[in-house]
């Protein structure tokens, strides 16, 4: 579906303006790194580098840890999806320029945010068929 060039339809546009904020967060989330320690070392089997404890037997690192290998699962399997959601949140970026009017774009930030229609109409004093028909009104400037 994301390899090359993209075709973006007005659905997909849609779809990924609602899912735009967990998306987001998804990439944060699997950014950070596993597991740190108050002195931003990693929690795990370590060798020394120096003294007594370099003579001591070192510690083996093997498949058979159960956490060891949630851990390479979660990360293997969070790849392919966080390419795609980074090329959906480019790809509406890159549509954002082309929103005009000062409700139109208030209303898709906060649609980005993750506001819902209530909420946005709420805010802005506006009914939530107005809301409906402002973000008709974004998808078609973004597909320009």
């Amino acid at each position: 579906m994301l390899t090359g060039q993209i075709k973006v339809t007005k659905e997909d546009l849609l779809q990924w303006i609602e899912n735009y904020r967990w998306m987001v967060e998804t990439i944060e989330e699997a950014r950070q790194p596993v597991a740190k320690m108050n002195n931003n070392s990693y929690i795990g089997g370590k060798t020394a580098m120096y003294g007594l404890e370099a003579t001591l037997p070192k510690a083996s690192g093997g498949t058979s840890d159960p956490v060891f290998t949630e851990v390479q699962r979660r990360v293997y399997s969070l790849n392919f999806r966080i390419k795609q959601y980074e090329q959906k949140i480019a790809e509406v970026q890159k549509h954002i320029p082309f929103v005009e009017g000062d409700r139109e774009v208030e209303v898709l930030h906060r649609l980005l945010d993750g506001d819902s229609m209530r909420a946005i109409g709420k805010h802005m004093g506006l009914s939530s068929t107005t809301i409906f028909r402002v973000r008709n009104n974004i998808l078609s400037q973004m597909m320009k």
